[in-house]
């Protein structure tokens, strides 16, 4: 497996979410802070099933760059 990093915020430490690409399959791995918060939950799975091997994580908006570029998108708005 080949992670290409493109981006880290959101956190005054060295444990900041990031956004990575797998450049074997194109997903993207992120690492964010876990959504443990019950309502935030049940909102979620109002609209979308969560399984019991996946888990909710929460992105600071400074990575939404990041995430346009390992989409493949640019924004000029995003900087």
């Amino acid at each position: 497996m080949a992670l290409r990093f493109y981006g880290k915020g959101g956190s005054q430490t060295d444990s900041c979410p990031s956004v990575h690409a797998d450049d074997t399959d194109g997903s993207l791995v992120i690492v964010g802070t876990l959504i443990e918060d019950p309502d935030v939950l049940t909102e979620i799975q109002r609209h979308s099933h969560i399984d019991p091997h996946e888990r909710a994580v929460r992105v600071p908006r400074e990575l939404r760059k990041a995430l346009r570029e390992a989409l493949g998108e640019h924004d000029p708005d995003l900087g």
